[in-house]
C-alpha cells in the first residue's frame, strides 16, 4: 500500500468477513482507478478509463457471483468479498498497461469471470475428498461437515502458513500458532524457559501479529477458509473464558 492509511483501509476490509458493503469496495476499486488514469497519457484510454468512475464493480460482482449458483446471501457476500479483495490486490490496475493493455471495463469483467471459475474448480475440487458418510450415519445438518478436509491440501497450506510463522515471528509465535491450533491457552507459555520467558503482553502481542500475517497469507493465496480457521483459532481467550463463564451461570440458573 502506498500510505499507512491506506494500509489500515485494507485491513479493514479484510476484517469485514461477511455483509458485503458496496460503498466501501466501490471507493476503493474508484481509488485504484484513479492511480491508474493519472499515469495514462494516451487520449483515448484516458477516456475510457473516466467513463469508469460511475461504474459499479461491487454490483457487478454480485451479479456474477449470483449467476455462478451463490444464492445464499452469506455465502454470496463471502464470494463476493473474496473476488474483490483478490483483484484489489492483484494486478487488475497495478499490471495495467494503456499499450498493451485492453479496455479496463472488458479487463475486470474477464477477471471477475477468471476469479469466481477458479472459485468453483477450488470448491469442486475439494468436495472429491470429503468423505462419504455411511447409510443410517448422515450427519443431522451440513454443520455437521467439515469446512475443508483437514489433509492433503490444507495441511500442505497449514505448514506452509507455520513456516512463514516461524520464519517473521520466531519461535513464540509457531509455539503460540501450534498451541492455539490444538486448542490450547496461551497462558501456559508464560515466562516459558526454552521461549525466552515471554510475558503475558508479549504473548498477546504475538497472537495479533499472527491474525494480521493470517489475513495477508490468506488473501495473498485466496483461501478464505484457512483465515477463518486461524481466525477462530485466534480468538481472545479472556472472551472465550467469558463466554464459558456465561454459559455455566445460565446452566446452573436453569
Amino acid at each position: 500500500m502506498d500510505t499507512f492509511l491506506e494500509w489500515l483501509s485494507w485491513l479493514r476490509l479484510l476484517e469485514t468477513y461477511y455483509g458485503v458493503n458496496n460503498g466501501q469496495y466501490n471507493a476503493l476499486f474508484d481509488g485504484e482507478l484513479e492511480k491508474v488514469i493519472q499515469r495514462v497519457r494516451d487520449p483515448a484510454q484516458r477516456e475510457a478509463l473516466l467513463r469508469m468512475r460511475t461504474f459499479d464493480w461491487t454490483g457487478y460482482i454480485a451479479r456474477c457471483v449470483w449467476n455462478a449458483g451463490y444464492r445464499d446471501e452469506r455465502e454470496r457476500d463471502e464470494k463476493v468479498h473474496e473476488v474483490a479483495v483478490k483483484l484489489l490486490m492483484g494486478q487488475l490496475f497495478k499490471g495495467f498497461n494503456e499499450r498493451l493493455s485492453g479496455p479496463m471495463d472488458l479487463r475486470f469483467k474477464r477477471s471477475v469471470s477468471n476469479s469466481i471459475k477458479n472459485i468453483v474448480e477450488l470448491e469442486r475440487n475439494r468436495r472429491r475428498y470429503i468423505p462419504s458418510v455411511a447409510i443410517g450415519h448422515e450427519p443431522e445438518t451440513i454443520t455437521d461437515l467439515p469446512d475443508r478436509v483437514s489433509y492433503g491440501h490444507d495441511e500442505q497450506v497449514i505448514e506452509k502458513f507455520r513456516e512463514l510463522v516461524r520464519r517473521q515471528l520466531g519461535d513464540l509465535g509457531l509455539a503460540v500458532l501450534d498451541l492455539r491450533l490444538n486448542g490450547g491457552e496461551t497462558k501456559s507459555l508464560v515466562g516459558s524457559p526454552a521461549l525466552g520467558g515471554p510475558s503475558k503482553w508479549s504473548i498477546k502481542k504475538t497472537v495479533q501479529e499472527i491474525k494480521m500475517l493470517g489475513r495477508k497469507y490468506a488473501a495473498s493465496i485466496g483461501d478464505y477458509g484457512l483465515l477463518r480457521r486461524i481466525e477462530k483459532a485466534m480468538e481472545d481467550e479472556a472472551g472465550t473464558a467469558a463466554k464459558r463463564r456465561a454459559t455455566t451461570m445460565a446452566r446452573v440458573g436453569a
